[in-house]
């Protein structure tokens, strides 16, 4: 099974191509992951993920983006942002530098790649209906084709898709002109990073709702408004949510009794843990260890 390699504030670990060409091809299979769901992850680097089998739901915040066969989306820089698939989802997809396209402090850069990167768009949808994003597909299918060969074109795949961002920045620039830009110190994304950084750190611990507010410096009923617009999950959720996912990791792989499975992830009381894990999971840890 693949996994997303994240940082506690659930940043992805992994590079994305090489210095000398910020820019890389996979094609991913919800099938290939726990429970057909490519996890919560952002990165600096932008991506364009598109479905060329079955269907895949895109979880940004708490819009679903339904992605049929033939669509794609573009998601911002730095944007959390989940996969799901109810059934099955095939995705060649792209993740790449912004100055894979052009370098910072250029003049492409600041008219060209600032504007999206720094606006308030976290994503976009490409549907085959609409005839201009008809067009941004079929330059990003002759794009994934390119850098699916064992060898190919790097020039090639910068011209393609250097024609579709042209593309992409024409018919939106007046939204951007109307957006402000973003301050990443201070949204609500950033915040939410750092009550996940918290959870991660002390979910062993008894912790409360207070607590994982504090850890950002806002309100109980702020956190609880910024998990749920960024994630679509309230803080306790999200804390719930990962003990068990660890308590299932130490099911899986150690022998320990149950019972310090529940204090190893933050429930002195062994039934309420139980309860909880066969709320979240379907089934009692003990037969969870067994199947």
């Amino acid at each position: 099974m693949q996994k997303i390699l994240t940082t506690d504030d659930l940043r992805e670990t992994k590079q994305h191509g090489q210095p000398d060409f910020p820019l890389q091809y996979y094609l991913d299979d919800t099938r290939d992951f726990y429970n057909n769901q490519v996890d919560w992850h952002w990165h600096n680097e932008f991506e364009i993920v598109s479905v060329s089998e079955g269907e895949v739901i895109c979880h940004i915040g708490q819009e679903r983006l339904i992605l049929k066969t033939g669509e794609a989306v573009f998601i911002n820089s730095k944007i959390l942002h989940q996969f799901t698939s109810e059934d099955y989802g095939v995705m060649p997809n792209i993740v790449f530098s912004p100055e894979f396209i052009a370098p910072p402090h250029t003049v492409i850069y600041e008219k060209f790649i600032a504007p999206i990167e720094k606006s308030m768009m976290e994503y976009l949808v490409f549907h085959k209906e609409d005839e201009w994003q008809r067009g941004i597909l079929e330059l990003l299918n002759a794009l994934f084709y390119c850098m699916s060969a064992e060898e190919f074109n790097e020039l090639q795949v910068r011209n393609l898709l250097s024609e579709a961002w042209l593309m992409i920045i024409e018919h939106i620039q007046h939204s951007l002109e109307e957006n402000k830009y973003r301050n990443d110190n201070n949204s609500s994304s950033n915040r939410v990073k750092l009550m996940i950084q918290y959870i991660r750190a002390h979910y062993m611990e008894e912790i409360s709702l207070e607590d994982i507010a504090a850890s950002a410096n806002i309100s109980k009923n702020t956190a609880m408004r910024y998990f749920g617009t960024n994630i679509g999950v309230s803080p306790v959720d999200y804390l719930i949510k990962y003990r068990i996912g660890i308590s299932c990791k130490l099911l899986k792989e150690t022998s320990d009794k149950i019972s310090n499975i529940a204090d190893c992830v933050g429930y002195e009381n062994t039934s309420y843990f139980c309860r909880l894990f066969r709320k979240y999971v379907g089934v009692s840890p003990k037969k969870y260890r067994e199947s």
